[in-house]
């Protein structure tokens, strides 16, 4: 009898679970031994999750280690599709066509041969035989008849679209290769903003990464359910952990383009956050939590320039110049901020706040340039004087009189 597609996923989740926690410790033969299965079995399930953009390392003695985690729990899309699919927008951006040498070249930018001639040249007769592709001459060109353009969706089209989807799937089980297109639309329009669990500190919404949007949408649901879930979680290059927490939300901090997730730690009951590109997998437990009383997650983060917090909020005046557009970046950039107020006169814009991560602050500062100057709190100011002092100072230039 062969093996399931769910006995499969749940084989490869425990061989990232192994390799994570006991990093260089693991061989094929051992994992295989373990788990009661062929070596063959095993390497292969490794090469499938490679597909699904898991990257292993293996040192001379055969260990492994985990250097990249992927997309946990679906089935994988093959290099091969996706290597066509890139194929088709690369002839979409190019009317006129490339030849097979001209994409080759496409594919392999770096040193080192990324995609072979022979490679590229069955993918582009596999793509002939679907009639996505034509030649003309040496060139190769996209069947235009043949091929849905992008589509440009309103928010109520997209919303349209979405339960559409949620329809399809009560009726028959929604295909895997539709996941990641209901998981951008899922994180695209969300519920309405008072039923969501997510909450983005100032700024613009991300960018769309369908590992990312995946990861963050099951966190977010078991956020609403109240549903408690076990972490699998690495820093740097350490052991990973498995955590158990009670997920109270979302939070994106645009300005290091990273997704946080706010949890309750089950063991010494704080709330904490957890950088999600750290997130190896998630899996979302039956058992549910009781609601933190009084926690709000705007409330939490009311006063936080991005996710830290100390409670302490600092009042903070900042005075911007009208240098390179800055005017139109401080009011589309703080757009949302409640507790700031803007106040325009001859010299330029006054920005009033209270805030709590200064730190984060000068990083977002500093893209102003000569553009913003801090007026309060002098500790913030000298941390941003000491970055342009050093900045000064890097590119031989002289440091006095700056205070």
């Amino acid at each position: 009898m062969g093996v399931t597609s769910l006995d499969k996923l749940a084989r490869q989740r425990e061989l990232v679970k192994s390799v994570a926690t006991e990093p260089w410790v693991h061989t094929y033969s051992s994992l295989a031994k373990t788990l009661g299965v062929t070596q063959i079995t095993v390497q292969r399930d490794f090469e499938e999750m490679k597909d699904n953009g898991f990257q292993f390392k293996r040192d001379d003695r055969g260990t492994l280690y985990l250097q990249v985690s992927g997309w946990n729990g679906v089935m994988p899309v093959k290099a091969s599709t996706l290597r066509q699919m890139e194929i088709l927008r690369i002839l979409t951006s190019t009317p006129q066509g490339l030849t097979l040498t001209e994409l080759y070249k496409r594919f392999n930018r770096r040193d080192a041969e990324e995609v072979s001639s022979k490679t590229l040249e069955r993918a582009m007769k596999d793509l002939e035989k679907k009639n996505l592709i034509k030649r003309r001459g040496e060139a190769y060109l996209v069947c235009s008849e043949h091929i849905l353009p992008p589509l440009q969706l309103a928010k109520q089209e997209k919303t349209l679209l979405f339960e559409a989807l949620e329809v399809a799937r009560a009726l028959a089980p929604i295909p895997e290769e539709m996941k990641s297109l209901e998981a951008k639309l899922k994180l695209w329009i969300g519920k309405n903003d008072t039923d969501r669990e997510t909450m983005f500190v100032h700024g613009r919404t991300p960018i769309q990464d369908v590992h990312h949007s995946q990861c963050c949408i099951h966190l977010e649901e078991a956020a609403r359910s109240k549903n408690r879930v076990n972490l699998l979680y690495r820093k740097e290059k350490e052991p990973a952990r498995q955590l158990k927490l009670n997920p109270l939300g979302m939070v994106y901090y645009w300005v290091l383009d990273n997704w946080y997730l706010v949890a309750q730690d089950e063991e010494d009951q704080r709330i904490k956050t957890y950088l999600v590109n750290r997130i190896i997998d998630v899996s979302r437990l039956p058992e549910t939590f009781s609601p933190v009383e009084g926690f709000d997650l705007r409330t939490w983060y009311k006063y936080a320039w991005g996710v830290y917090r100390d409670q302490c909020p600092v009042p903070v005046i900042i005075r911007f110049y009208n240098h390179h557009s800055t005017f139109n970046r401080v009011r589309a950039e703080l757009a949302k901020r409640e507790t700031c107020t803007l106040m325009e006169d001859q010299e330029g814009i006054l920005m009033k706040d209270q805030v709590e991560g200064l730190d984060e602050l000068a990083v977002w500062l500093r893209g102003f340039g000569a553009g913003a100057e801090v007026i309060e709190p002098p500790t913030l100011r000298a941390k941003v004087s000491e970055e342009f002092t050093q900045l000064l100072q890097m590119y031989g230039g002289e440091a006095d009189g700056l205070n």
